[in-house]
């Protein structure tokens, strides 16, 4: 099984406002609920970029575990794609994650570290 693509499944189900529920059937948490705009937001913000931080150790070990179990770049990029775009959103890379070190372009994760 590949490691990236679970951890994938998980964050996506736990963010994603089009799904009503995670992948347990769990209740559903948006990171960003439909609030009044004058609402300080800053505790939420700094609650979903520590689970953002989280999720990227998480991925750094899944890229090493799926390379040393023979399935490297299993991840779908739908996946990676949306990951990717909830971190920027809370000032967060995962270029270091997906990229190769000053390699241009590759918005989905093609290109992983060490390969």
């Amino acid at each position: 099984m590949c490691a990236v693509s679970m951890i994938g499944d998980h964050y996506r189900n736990r963010w994603d406002p089009q799904k009503t529920s995670g992948s347990a059937g769990g209740p559903f948490v948006q990171p960003f609920p439909n609030i009044y705009p004058t609402q300080d937001m800053s505790g939420e913000l700094a609650k979903l970029k520590k689970e953002v931080e989280e999720m990227k150790e998480l991925l750094k070990r899944a890229v090493q575990y799926d390379k040393d179990n023979n399935q490297p770049h299993c991840e779908q990029d739908d996946k990676i794609k949306f990951l990717k775009q909830v971190a920027e959103a809370v000032g967060v890379s995962l270029e270091d994650v997906f990229n190769k070190p000053g390699t241009p372009g590759d918005p989905l994760g093609q290109q992983l570290i060490g390969n």
